[in-house]
């Protein structure tokens, strides 16, 4: 039999809507991958004694294949090999010793799967699937409803064990359970979840799409909550997490729109990228002192945020970790925050005052970008750079850039149109194309700088009305004022009194 990675290519593909029945000859070893994936009007498979290999997906959405008779020759069942069939029981031979990841995933008729008692490397119990030991959970029949306790065997619960279990409604992990894999409770109907004390490990996606999942309780023994566990658990309203837990990994809680309050323990020290984005019904969140990295996207799209404490050893603030969220109104800064990255705040339209501490030294491109109700900002005294971080800032009255900035970058302030009074330190040397472009509202522009800052790469006022807006140097400076490219546009430049 064939084996291909496109199903176009089997000879047979052409008829898989009229195909009902199909019978292997003797002597065929192996039914191939793919080979009858899509069959959908399937209802009648004959394997020879021959056949030693089912292979990856050979079966997979044969929705109308009940039942199978797999013979006692086949050693190998391969990775999705009935995925998403109509099967509703399956008996697994003695002869089997492998059995790929997915093999039985996402059959929603499944209601049994049963082991021969001699197989070496399988068994069952109660209609599930296990190791021979029963150590590890492999498959849970998709196609059970209600409540099921995990045999106190069990070390792990093997990848996808419960995936798209979506009638089961709770799961008892005892004590013994260590390990969660892949997927293992993902698309489920399960509702609470305790987490015991015996387990280190949940791999990526484990409760993922676990769309009736209400309340979480994490034991003391997980160091890390990892990619995207909790993905989309939409109904999500309590996590508790542990003090054992350090690490909380990329997407863990993204669109847990349910979620109101989550309270980050103090032995936690990183927050990855997106860990807690799009849950629009936190309120509030204290970052401890204890969390020294915060990833892109962490908390953006938190629309109901209304308050934000950042601790103080978090340095850097990255691309876009709280950007969108419309409800803020307060940013707590640490003290040891010196970068604010690009578009960190943009969007944060219920801002009205940022206080940026001294330990800032550069604020990113478009770090505050259309925050609308912005009226107030402060600018610490450590800051040498700001780079297109203020655009559409349409509230922005006044703004003071401290001694220590030595350039402002393109289109900084651009778009400001309520920006009225501009003060420029006396550090700045070169202001670039934009910076205040169609400030149409400025009135005033105060540059403490003695030599005129270079417009190297443009117009930073361009769209200024430069008759009505008053340009106020030094005194010692305003020929050099009068004499520079931009600066000299100025009608009425008069020294600072």
């Amino acid at each position: 039999m064939p084996a291909t990675n496109d199903m176009d290519l089997l000879p047979w593909f052409a008829y898989r809507s009229s195909v009902t029945a199909v019978v292997i000859e003797s002597g065929i070893t192996s039914v191939s991958r793919l080979a009858f994936a899509n069959f959908s009007g399937l209802i009648s498979i004959t394997i020879p004694n021959s056949v030693v290999s089912i292979g990856d997906a050979a079966f997979a959405y044969c929705s109308d294949l009940t039942s199978i008779t797999i013979p006692n020759s086949v050693a190998y069942i391969g990775r999705r090999a009935f995925f998403d069939s109509g099967l509703s029981s399956v008996t697994i031979p003695s002869s089997v010793t492998s059995i790929g990841d997915m093999a039985f995933s996402r059959c929603s008729n499944l209601m049994s799967i049963n082991v021969d008692t001699d197989n070496s490397v399988f068994s069952s119990d109660n209609g599930v699937l296990f190791n021979k030991t029963k150590t590890t959970l492999l498959q849970y029949p998709i196609g059970r409803t209600g409540i099921y306790t995990i045999p106190n065997t069990v070390v792990q619960i093997g990848n996808h064990a419960f995936d798209g279990c979506i009638g089961l409604t709770e799961v008892n992990i005892g004590n013994s359970v260590e390990y969660i894999g892949d997927m293992a409770f993902a698309g489920s109907g399960i509702t609470k979840d305790s987490i015991p004390n015996s387990v280190i490990n949940i791999e990526d996606y484990a409760f993922s799409d676990c769309r009736s999942l209400t309340e979480v309780i994490i034991g003391n023994s997980l160091e890390t909550i990892g990619n995207s566990v909790f993905f989309n658990c939409v109904s999500l309203t309590s996590i508790i997490i542990s003090n054992s837990v350090t690490s909380i990994e990329t997407n863990a809680f993204q669109n847990c729109i349910s979620l109101t309050s989550v309270t980050i323990p103090n032995t936690i020290t990183s927050l990855g990228e997106g860990a807690f984005r799009n849950c629009v019904g936190l309120s509030s969140i204290t970052i401890p002192n204890s969390v020294t990295s915060i990833g892109r996207y962490a908390f953006s799209g938190c629309i109901g945020l209304t308050e934000i404490t950042i601790g103080n050893s978090v340095t850097s603030i990255e691309e876009m970790t709280f950007a969108g969220c419309v409800g803020l109104t307060s940013i707590n800064f640490g003290n040891s925050v010196t970068h604010i990255g690009f578009m960190a705040f943009s969007g944060c339209t219920g801002l009205t005052t940022v206080n940026i501490p001294n330990s800032v030294i550069s604020i990113g491109w478009g770090a505050f970008e259309n925050c609308i109700g912005l009226t107030e900002v402060n600018i610490g005294a450590s800051v040498t750079s700001i780079n297109g971080s203020f655009t559409d800032c349409i509230g922005l009255v006044s703004v003071i850039i401290p001694n220590s900035v030595t350039e402002i970058g393109s289109f900084s302030f651009a778009w400001c149109t309520g920006l009225t009074s501009v003060t420029i330190g006396n550090s700045v040397t070169s202001i670039d194309t934009h910076a205040f472009g169609d400030c149409i509202g400025l009135t005033e522009i105060i540059s403490y700088a003695a030599t005129p800052p270079v417009m190297a790469y443009g117009d930073a006022f361009r769209g200024i009305n430069r008759t009505t807006c008053i340009l106020r140097v030094p005194a010692a400076s305003v020929g050099a004022y009068k004499a520079t490219a931009f600066w000299r546009d100025f009608v009425n430049i008069v020294a600072i009194e």
